[in-house]
């Protein structure tokens, strides 16, 4: 017997991992706990709930059906790539790396002429898909969406020469009077091509045109993205506060050896947030370790490395059942955010055991730390960072 993650609460942080709810339990989590015969002990307003050592988080809780497709990460191709983008590029990443889809798609925007070449364009999204840890896979193009169903009628009365959907109530042009497409039009027929069930990840201000998409495909989901502020300020091109994906790629180049230090730090300041949630990245703090998760966690590793511990090899699972709690409620929810905080607290109980436990030329203190630098270094992988060895 499963039930819902979010039904379960966990036992405060000064006290050994388990569960807890809050008064009797209800009668579904007192099924679940005879289930799997668990322990209870009343505590204050609270019941504690007893997990063995040797418990499998999967078989405690449910896991939302995978989706079969994810469109995480589909710009324009007529404008240069921003740190917005690098915003959406490292949640679609992270989703991907966690198995939250089995496959990513990606549609490109390429109806509207700019002043960037098409084709540097997209050269420049390969290269900065791969180097934010993000897999392509099936590559379609705006102009090139061909709906092929019977959802699409001729329009009437303002609509006349138009050709429409009908949502609901509303009505919305697929087929503009001048024979072009509209967004929504690619989307159905990209939705109709797919026909499964999809997670489309854009900004929140695309929430109505996916609400209305999901009327004709019910097994469509789109996250709307929280938009990115950059020092407390909306990033606008009017005021002149753009910050261009590749200036901040080439600023972290500058400044630390390994560029991959430098995606770590942007992609903590993505997920210390809920992906629907405002995100502000302040410039004046990336730098400081007790600010920049990404740098936090980096260091960290880069710090057990040159005492020579390093990590195991084909690590395939979580030691501690709380990283693997802390993983599947991520996962259940959409929400990295909640693991990349348990890394942190996981760096931290690492580099304060560090202070007092010398690893060089002791085994049993490199054994020890091996099974918390394996969590940090699985967990960091399962959010899309990469193990860093030298800062």
């Amino acid at each position: 017997m499963k039930i819902d993650i979010n039904l379960i609460k966990t036992t405060p942080k000064n006290l050994e991992f388990n569960f807890c709810v809050f008064g009797e339990p209800n009668t579904e989590v007192k099924q679940w706990i005879d289930y799997h015969n668990l322990t209870t002990i009343s505590s204050g307003k609270f019941t504690n709930i007893i997990i063995p050592k040797d418990v499998s988080m999967e078989d405690l809780f449910t896991e939302k059906e995978v989706y079969e497709y994810m469109d995480g990460f589909s710009p324009n191709l007529n404008k240069n790539l921003h740190v917005g983008h690098l915003s959406n590029l490292t949640i679609a990443s992270t989703f991907q790396s966690m198995g939250i889809t089995k496959n990513v798609i990606s549609i490109m925007g390429d109806t509207l002429s700019g002043s960037v070449n098409s084709e540097e364009a997209f050269k420049n999204y390969e290269n900065t898909c791969n180097l934010f840890k993000f897999g392509l896979g099936d590559i379609f193009y705006a102009s090139k969406m061909k709906y092929k169903g019977d959802l699409l009628i001729d329009g009437t009365d303002k609509y006349i020469g138009t050709k429409i959907f009908n949502v609901n109530e509303d009505k919305v042009v697929g087929i503009k009077s001048d024979g072009s497409t509209s967004y929504f039009y690619q989307d159905v027929a990209l939705a109709s091509h797919l026909n499964d069930n999809t997670l489309y990840l854009t900004g929140f201000e695309q929430n109505n045109h996916f609400n209305q998409l999901e009327v004709l495909f019910p097994n469509n989901d789109h996250l709307g993205l929280g938009l990115v502020m950059i020092d407390g300020k909306k990033m606008s091109s009017s005021d002149g506060n753009i910050i261009l994906a590749q200036e901040i790629i080439d600023k972290f180049k500058n400044e630390f050896e390994d560029i991959k230090v430098g995606v770590n730090i942007l992609k903590g300041q993505i997920l210390k947030s809920k992906p629907s949630s405002v995100k502000n990245i302040n410039t004046k703090d990336i730098h400081n370790p007790k600010t920049s998760f990404g740098l936090y966690l980096s260091y960290t590793t880069a710090r057990l490395h040159s005492a020579g511990s390093v990590p195991s090899k084909n690590i395939t699972d979580f030691n501690s059942n709380e990283m693997k709690y802390l993983y599947l409620k991520s996962k259940y929810n959409l929400t990295p955010n909640v693991l990349l905080k348990g890394l942190v607290e996981l760096s931290s109980k690492i580099n304060n055991l560090y202070l007092n436990y010398t690893i060089k030329g002791n085994e049993d203190n490199q054994k020890m730390f091996q099974p918390l630098l394996d969590d940090l270094v699985y967990g960091m992988d399962k959010i899309g960072m990469y193990y860093i060895e030298k800062i």
